[in-house]
């Protein structure tokens, strides 16, 4: 009989178990939790601070804090080498919180994830011109931005990758000894890429050398007297000295 009761009575201890179970557990003060991720982070533990992070996101979405959680979710995939979802995050964050302090930042950050993905300068530059246009949108919006120096100079890096292609493009027609179409590429690098010594120096003398071979000895040797006026130490300074002497 005693057993019998307690067969019964088993079921109702069982739902009593399994609704205490199913409360849902009270969070932690979200202060708290940001400040563990933050150590995660601040530790080098990129992946642990990332899961606690994207957790916050969920468990906090009405936080005032949402807008530095997304924040940091972007810099852990940053740090990850995750760029391509880095950016994704950061713009997440100026779409969805365009009042945030911190979205002056996550320009300049969306911008260097860009710049990370840039590759060698012969291959593809999309990324490098998106890096170029994030930057720059960076400097129109923030006219005052901190980080208006370091945004400058990646531009100029990046726009030496573009004039680095070019220029490889028309010292192609050179090697091929396709004088017009060398002349018309290295006439587009020069009047493009004004910005970047090193590749205006080449272009400048691979100008003078393909003007030269077309026959055309007045232009060849105004732009040969350039060459020297602007670099007389130049790389080629030696070659275009001996190039002038033989036309006098």
């Amino acid at each position: 009989m005693f057993k019998s009761c307690r067969l019964l009575l088993l079921p109702g201890f069982l739902l009593v178990f399994i609704a205490c179970s199913q409360q849902p557990r009270e969070l932690d003060p979200v202060d708290q939790v940001m400040a563990r991720a933050m150590r995660s982070f601040e530790k080098g533990r990129f992946v642990d601070a990332l899961d606690r992070f994207t957790r916050m996101s969920l468990n906090y979405a009405g936080s005032s804090l949402m807008d530095s959680v997304r924040y940091m979710e972007a810099e852990c995939q940053y740090q990850l080498n995750e760029y391509l979802l880095a950016a994704d995050l950061y713009q997440e964050l100026i779409t969805r919180y365009p009042t945030s302090p911190l979205v002056d930042e996550a320009r300049l950050r969306t911008a260097d994830c860009w710049f990370e993905l840039s590759p060698h300068y012969a291959l593809d530059q999309t990324y490098t011109i998106r890096a170029i246009d994030e930057y720059q949108g960076l400097l129109d919006d923030y006219a005052d931005s901190p980080h208006r120096a370091l945004a400058e100079e990646r531009i100029s890096a990046c726009r030496h990758k573009l004039a680095l292609k070019d220029l490889r493009s028309a010292e192609l027609y050179v090697r091929m000894e396709q004088w017009p179409a060398a002349l018309l590429y290295l006439n587009d690098v020069l009047e493009t890429w004004y910005d970047q010594p090193d590749v205006m120096e080449r272009a400048l003398y691979f100008k003078g050398i393909t003007q030269l071979r077309m026959k055309r000895l007045a232009d060849a040797r105004a732009s040969l007297e350039e060459y020297l006026a602007t670099w007389p130490d130049g790389e080629h300074a030696a070659a275009v000295r001996q190039e002038l002497s033989n036309l006098q």
